[in-house]
């Protein structure tokens, strides 16, 4: 209600005026006010996001400078070597500070060698495709498989699946080796599709569990905390560089379509197997061609006192 002036007429043009002044003053002030608050907002804010990006920095920068640690026990050289039985031959791990190298051959047996992402639909189909036969061999005696697991195919997940599962393979190789054969084959046989979240860590357990591993809680928290994961990750750098060792695997490149660096790559006494994964009268006559091919030792230091001390000379790694 407006109140009447002095003469009871209402207010006078210059109460008015004043009215307005006044109105418009605590306009300005509330005004002003409001303005403050939200330049302390967005400065808070912006203080929070920059906080933010320094952290992830830091945790970045931390994380690609903090040394490897040491490797899984039985694959000092990035693989573990599966033998007669299906038993694993044994190996100190490989201390962080070293570069591993291809532990020796055993005279007399043929050395089948397989670098393998366990997203991968074609190890998927190398192994249905052949994996009888080769198990023939090697509980046989006949023939040796070492297996690297390695990771190029996090892309193909939203959980980054390869390493994962090259590092739950790592950890069941670690502390359950004589499991390790039918762990691998259990991760084939559930492999997840691609482009999905992959198995969880539960699963993988779960797998190993059936697998009737032993120091099931050990190999349960070595998942859970990815222990090799830096491990996988230089056993995948090496795989991926243009020449592998011990081998006749020169020059690859990913632009290359008939000399690419994928998986499996797979090795026949250090020759590279490029015939059909899905042919198994293809591999098979790759390896019974092998049998001619009698590796020439040369004297080596071996870390593993319980293999043959002999490794190939490089002029004898080709047919």
């Amino acid at each position: 209600m407006t109140q009447a002036g002095p003469n009871g007429r209402g207010p006078s043009k210059n109460e008015r005026r004043d009215a307005a002044r006044e109105k418009a003053r605590q306009q300005r002030e509330q005004q002003r006010r409001r303005d403050r608050r939200r330049r302390v907002i967005l400065q808070a804010s912006i203080g929070l996001v920059i906080v933010a990006v320094v952290v992830i920095v830091a945790v970045v920068l931390v994380n690609s400078a903090r040394p490897p640690g040491p490797g899984p026990k039985n694959m000092a050289d990035g693989g573990i070597v599966i033998g007669e039985g299906l038993r694993a031959q044994t190996s100190a791990g490989a201390a962080a500070d070293t570069t591993p190298t291809q532990r020796p051959v055993q005279k007399g047996v043929i050395a089948i060698r397989a670098y393998e992402d366990f997203q991968c639909p074609n190890c998927k189909d190398f192994e249905e495709t052949n994996a009888a036969y080769i198990k023939s061999l090697v509980q046989a005696g006949t023939a040796t498989l070492q297996i690297y697991p390695v990771a190029i195919l996090d892309r193909a997940s939203s959980t980054n699946y390869s390493t994962r599962s090259a590092n739950a393979a790592d950890c069941v190789a670690n502390f359950s080796p004589n499991q390790f054969y039918e762990f691998h084959r259990l991760l084939y046989a559930n492999q997840p599709a691609e482009e999905g979240a992959g198995l969880t860590d539960a699963q993988l357990t779960g797998y190993a569990k059936q697998a009737k591993v032993s120091n099931l809680a050990q190999i349960t928290s070595c998942i859970s905390q990815q222990t090799y994961k830096t491990f996988v990750g230089a056993v995948t750098d090496r795989f991926s560089q243009p020449d592998l060792p011990l081998s006749d695997v020169k020059g690859r490149s990913n632009a290359s379509q008939t000399n690419y660096i994928g998986t499996p790559t797979v090795l026949i006494n250090g020759t590279w197997y490029k015939g059909s994964i899905t042919d198994a009268a293809a591999f098979k006559a790759a390896v019974l061609k092998s049998q001619a091919f009698t590796p020439t030792p040369t004297p080596t230091p071996s870390a593993t006192p319980s293999l043959d001390s002999e490794s190939p000379s490089p002029s004898t790694t080709k047919k």
